[in-house]
């Protein structure tokens, strides 16, 4: 079953950066692009139904979104002409709608902000909510989308189930022919405070670090070996884990990591304030994995 990746589009500056990308995404993936733009439904302003000779706004709104979407797939053929991109004008918020047409996709692309953004705003609503409600991965475009570092670095967390993560970011480095670097942060304050005080803290501290290196290893370890094909490194870093990973982001082309479901069922991810922090900061793409 050939693979589909959808975008979120609303003919903007951060938009047409998102369709760019989403565009990229589709082709290293040999997948079906679906252009989604979302439109409301107008309040009414006189009679429930309009008369003949007014026009229907619902209609219209429609009509001016399917010519949005449709703008973004002869955007898109004019640098992919091969590619095989549907418009998709749906009802609804935007970014609760976008999420619902990608449940079965492999990927969601979505700008860093959209209609409504100012000067400052880092991330949109539009995209929090979109993540809120995604069941696939969600690649949020911002930063340097032209940079050619040639690195995918993923941010794991080894305490917690990362399999799916460091998948993801396996794939990309191999399908962008780029290097992998894997990192895991752990930060205690309280150790790392009195370190320098209590050599014994020290020593433990050389100990942790030690057996999470090891850990982290043993983790990637199968994953090399499903990708030989990708150079990889990992690395142990304790600190801040927001502010290391942004100062990661301004050597690669994509920042990987994971947020955990929803529990009971329901669809979307929780953002974490790591996570958080590097939608708000990062240098270049974040792609956001949804953790089983």
């Amino acid at each position: 079953m050939k693979s589909t990746v959808v975008v979120g589009y609303d003919q903007t500056p951060h938009g047409d950066v998102a369709l760019a990308a989403a565009a990229r995404e589709a082709a290293i993936r040999g997948a079906d692009l679906n252009v989604v733009t979302a439109f409301g439904r107008p309040a009414p302003s006189g009679p429930t139904v309009p008369s003949p000779a007014e026009p229907d706004p619902q209609d219209a709104a429609r009509k001016a979104a399917e010519a949005v979407a449709q703008h973004g797939v002869d955007r898109v053929h004019e640098r992919y002409p091969g590619l095989q991109v549907r418009p998709c004008a749906l009802v609804g918020s935007a970014g609760k709608t976008v999420a619902q047409a990608a449940h079965s996709a492999d990927l969601l692309v979505m700008g860093s902000r959209g209609k409504g953004g100012f000067t400052g705003l880092q991330v949109g609503s539009t995209s929090m909510r979109a993540l809120a409600d995604a069941c696939c991965p969600v690649l949020v475009v911002r930063g340097e989308t032209d940079a050619d570092h040639d690195r995918v670095t993923a941010a794991v967390d080894i305490d917690e189930p990362c399999e799916q993560v460091l998948d993801f970011a396996f794939t990309e480095a191999s399908r962008r022919g780029a290097r992998l670097t894997v990192i895991h942060i752990w930060d205690e304050p309280w150790i790392l405070a009195y370190s320098q005080d209590d050599p014994g803290l020290a020593d433990e501290i050389t100990l942790i670090q030690s057996e999470r290196e090891d850990h982290l290893s043993a983790i990637i370890h199968s994953l090399r070996r499903r990708h030989p094909e990708v150079q990889s490194s990992h690395q142990v870093a304790t600190g801040s884990a927001g502010r290391l990973l942004v100062e990661a982001s301004y050597r690669a082309d994509l920042l990987v990591t994971g947020a955990r479901r929803h529990g009971e069922g329901q669809h979307g991810m929780q953002i974490g304030p790591v996570t958080q922090t590097l939608l708000q900061h990062s240098d270049c793409p974040v792609a956001v994995v949804p953790l089983a």
